[in-house]
């Protein structure tokens, strides 16, 4: 964690930290497997239009390859039954992130679908100063997870504890894990894997670092009382080497069964936050972040939450463009068996960055760089800057430039560069859209991302197409 607290307001334009946690703007968890452009390997594969348009052929090629198989009596291609001779199963994995072929099903699109919700400790404030409109949102979704908490590392001492950020304020923390007890949704907390790079896939590899691990979750469990635990390690993904994945994949496999099983003793759940992984016959051969066992651990814990957004994150660019969701959406119900496709939830950004894309002038070290923005302080930003904010309906994102005056550092020079700044982020239209992603595709529920980065009509569009009748066709 970080060494300092972060400032109640960001300079300039921006009154959220960037980082959950670590409060870092320089890189979040999912930038570290970043290249200079910004984008996810996947990202910038999508972002060429001939690749676009190659995997739309070789999708097309996919199906009408699957409907002649069918036609020669592999499937009916109309009950997807498989004959007497085939096995139906979901890819798998190798050393290189390669597959079998896919034999799943596809998708069959979900009637309402519950909602959860991932709280960080910065926005407690905001969310117990309106404690009505507070319990109406926690009457509204299934889990609520507390996200100011980080997994022990019981490598270094077996007997260590989960850790409390120690900038979340312990009376509003309390205040609001009551109000959720107080509410028809349930306490899932998240723990989140803050360790340096290969600790956490040691601790796993070790049998008793791994029962340690566990026991101090199940201790923390006991000590709040939760009604289940979310499990949001992300270094393997964004901080270990892909050559580790095989022998990690399989040990995070076996930690995920232990814990499960030791929850369940104790009437509890268990939920997972993690990246997608990806059709390899859209993509060109990468699966994405496939060290998760997408399909493996569906089976296993109650919740798979697919975090679907930081497409763009170093440079300017769409936050979760929809055509990429779709992308992942794809991957994640390619390798999930149909009997545990509802236990996949999308998650839903309801944020934005905002970038610096040109300067005039020489700026001061600490003008202000990438910050952050959310659908609950983007029309202040706007109204205070001027200018008019424009729909993409094709990443179902909005879209914003305006001109910053940045002062000099030495209290001299009233300005000292004009920055052109862009701003890409997810409203209201855009979390519905994803919401019918999520249904299309049969997933079981979504989660946003965050809570209190919202506003009254991003929670009534998250809620109302939630749970509204699904289109036809």
């Amino acid at each position: 964690m970080s060494d300092e607290q972060p400032p109640d307001t960001e300079v300039a334009d921006d009154p959220v930290p960037d980082d959950p946690l670590t409060h870092d703007d320089s890189t979040t968890s999912a930038e570290q497997s970043l290249s200079s452009n910004g984008l996810t390997p996947i990202a910038r594969w999508w972002a060429t239009p001939l690749n676009r348009v190659l995997a739309i052929t070789a999708a097309v090629l996919v199906v009408v390859a699957a409907l002649v198989g069918a036609l020669r009596g592999g499937t009916d291609p109309v009950t997807n039954d498989v004959a007497d001779d085939q096995t139906q199963t979901g890819s798998e994995s190798d050393a290189t992130g390669g597959a079998t072929a896919v034999t799943l099903p596809p998708p069959e699109p979900s009637g309402p679908i519950p909602v959860d919700i991932w709280t960080p400790y910065w926005t407690l404030a905001d969310h117990l100063a309106d404690p009505a409109r507070l319990a109406t949102q926690l009457n509204s979704v299934r889990e609520a997870s507390p996200f100011w908490f980080a997994a022990p590392n019981t490598a270094t001492d077996p007997t260590a504890d989960v850790v409390v950020d120690r900038y979340a304020d312990p009376s509003r923390a309390a205040e609001f894990i009551a109000a959720i007890n107080e509410s028809t949704a349930v306490v899932v907390p998240s723990i989140l894997d803050l360790l340096p790079a290969g600790t956490m896939a040691g601790i796993l590899a070790d049998d008793d670092l791994r029962r340690a691990h566990i026991d101090a979750i199940i201790r923390f469990a006991d000590a709040y009382d939760v009604d289940g635990i979310d499990i949001d390690y992300e270094q393997f993904a964004f901080a270990d080497d892909r050559s580790t994945w095989p022998t990690t994949a399989e040990n995070w496999v076996m930690f995920l069964t232990e814990l499960d099983a030791a929850l369940a003793d104790d009437g509890r759940t268990l939920s997972v936050s993690i990246p997608a992984v990806y059709d390899p016959a859209i993509t060109g051969g990468d699966r994405g972040y496939w060290v998760y066992e997408h399909g493996t651990i569906a089976g296993i814990v109650d919740n798979v939450r697919i975090m679907a957004y930081d497409y763009s994150t170093s440079a300017p660019g769409p936050i979760a463009p929809l055509d990429w969701v779709r992308t992942a959406a794809t991957g994640v119900m390619s390798e999930v068996p149909p009997a545990y496709r509802d236990r996949i939830v999308l998650g839903i950004p309801a944020y934005g960055y905002n970038w610096v894309v040109s300067t005039a002038g020489t700026c001061a070290d600490d003008a202000p760089a990438r910050t952050s923005v959310n659908a609950a302080t983007i029309d202040d930003l706007i109204e205070r800057r001027g200018g008019v904010a424009a729909y993409d309906p094709l990443s179902a994102e909005w879209v914003y430039e305006y001109t910053l005056a940045v002062g000099g550092d030495d209290g001299v020079d009233a300005v000292s560069c004009l920055q052109t700044r862009r701003v890409h982020w997810v409203d209201a239209e855009g979390v519905a859209a994803r919401v019918n992603v999520a249904r299309e595709f049969g997933f079981g529920g979504v989660a946003l991302w965050a809570h209190g980065y919202d506003d009254d009509e991003v929670w009534s569009a998250l809620i109302d197409t939630a749970s509204a009748p699904l289109a036809p066709g």
